[in-house]
């Protein structure tokens, strides 16, 4: 009976540990986003988004990729929500994508839509309204 309990909870915890692949999105950076976010600058904020995004496991879908941006983006002590509004579906040549981000600025949500080049690497496009 002790054998069988044994080899059931070696067998859950191994179920459980197995099933833990997503990668983990490292919150880097956030002093110098957080920085321009702060100042309302925010497409100065292009250059640390496009080093998150050349580091990107090429193997990821271009919806997946930017489901890792908006989990990078929320973990940010600025930015308090981060949501995909549409993939590729700005027509230009390459396409683009749209995050809106809401931006915490001295106690204030002010939201900004995020457009991102669906190339390879993806990269940041701009801010906007």
């Amino acid at each position: 009976m002790k054998a069988i309990i044994t080899l059931t909870v070696l067998f859950l915890t191994l179920a459980i540990l197995t099933s833990c692949n997503k990668d983990e999105i490292t919150c880097s950076n956030e002093e110098i986003f957080c920085y321009y976010v702060n100042k309302e600058e925010f497409n100065k904020t292009g250059p640390t988004i496009d080093n998150f995004l050349k580091d990107l496991k090429k193997k990821l879908s271009d919806e997946e990729k930017l489901e890792r941006l908006v989990d990078w983006l929320k973990c940010k002590s600025c930015v308090s929500n981060a949501e995909i509004l549409c993939v590729s579906c700005i027509k230009t040549n390459p396409p683009q994508s749209e995050i809106k981000v809401w931006f915490i600025i001295n106690g204030q949500i002010k939201t900004q839509i995020l457009d991102i080049i669906m190339d390879d690497p993806l990269r940041f496009r701009t801010f906007h309204d």
